[in-house]
């Protein structure tokens, strides 16, 4: 089962309030914070999901939201590179959920659109509850500021030898 056209534009608005509501979330939160690279991400996320909706470009949907996420992908990238955070464990889960999104997209129209495929099959299924849970994943990451994955115990492990390990901010303030 997929999640079809008549709940999917609902759950599309829920996921760009999740997304807004972090952004306003971290804004009264972070007041005191001199440090307000968490807020400037919940900002860039709110402002890529909300313009996607409105701003088309591409006539498909799929292509529209890959477009998005790819430029949104470079803009953190830039962002990071700019601001010159070290280790910024909150920003990987943002770029890898958004990688992801990208992937499930791309492959979605490749189906679609490029060989013709009419017939609802895995695919279809896997990109309804995939994107949705992974755009849910991302929204609870920049309001939790939590690693639920345990990704820097993972790196910690691996790099133990190491000393630039991941530091503990600022996921864990």
């Amino acid at each position: 089962m997929y999640i079809n056209d008549v709940i999917g534009p609902y759950i599309g608005v829920l996921i760009e309030w999740g997304f807004l509501m972090a952004f306003l979330f971290k804004l009264v939160s972070q007041l005191n914070n001199p440090d307000k690279s968490i807020v400037q991400l919940c900002f860039c996320m709110a402002f890529s999901y909300i313009l996607s909706d409105i701003v088309r470009l591409s006539s498909s949907n799929y292509m529209n939201w890959f477009i998005y996420d790819l430029i949104t992908i470079v803009v953190l990238l830039v962002w990071f590179l700019i601001i010159k955070k070290h280790q910024f464990l909150l920003l990987y889960y943002i770029l890898i959920g958004l990688g992801l999104n990208a992937l499930l997209m791309l492959v979605t129209h490749y189906d679609i659109y490029v060989r013709h495929n009419n017939e609802y099959w895995f695919l279809w299924t896997v990109y309804s509850y995939g994107v949705n849970i992974i755009d849910f994943l991302m929204i609870m990451a920049l309001t939790t500021e939590k690693d639920f994955f345990f990704f820097r115990k993972a790196v910690n492990t691996q790099r133990s030898g190491y000393s630039h390990n991941i530091d503990k901010q600022p996921l864990d303030n």
